[in-house]
């Protein structure tokens, strides 16, 4: 069974055509391989293992940078590794994604007929 995860795309310098990398800095980690994921200016390619390639390629990220630490020769924990920084990208709150705040009436304004004194 294939879980099947949103992936946020972002852009590297000016929002010029489509995205095409992540929107920032990621990491993920399972056992002991950990996988740093770092947004690429536009015709760089996916920089790295050809398992992490594979797997960015299928999540239609067309540019990247990786950073590998540990024992990466474990399939395994390597493909959950890059799975679980793909994950992550969901967990950073960016401006874009802040909306328009409401700041409601000011509290002088709102309580201004308690504050006028009585006559």
């Amino acid at each position: 069974m294939m879980n099947v995860i949103p992936i946020r795309m972002g852009y590297w310098g000016n929002r010029i055509k489509e995205p095409h990398t992540i929107p920032s800095k990621i990491r993920g980690k399972n056992g002991s391989v950990s996988v740093r994921l770092i947004p690429a200016p536009r015709g760089t390619g996916i920089v790295g293992a050809p398992t992490i390639k594979k797997v960015l390629n299928l999540a239609g990220i067309q540019d990247c940078y990786t950073n590998t630490v540990g024992q990466s020769r474990t399939k395994g924990n390597f493909l959950f590794a890059v799975y679980n920084a793909l994950l992550n990208i969901q967990t950073y709150l960016t401006p874009d994604l802040w909306g328009a705040p409401d700041f409601g009436t000011h509290p002088f304004v709102e309580h201004s007929k308690d504050l006028k004194p009585e006559q």
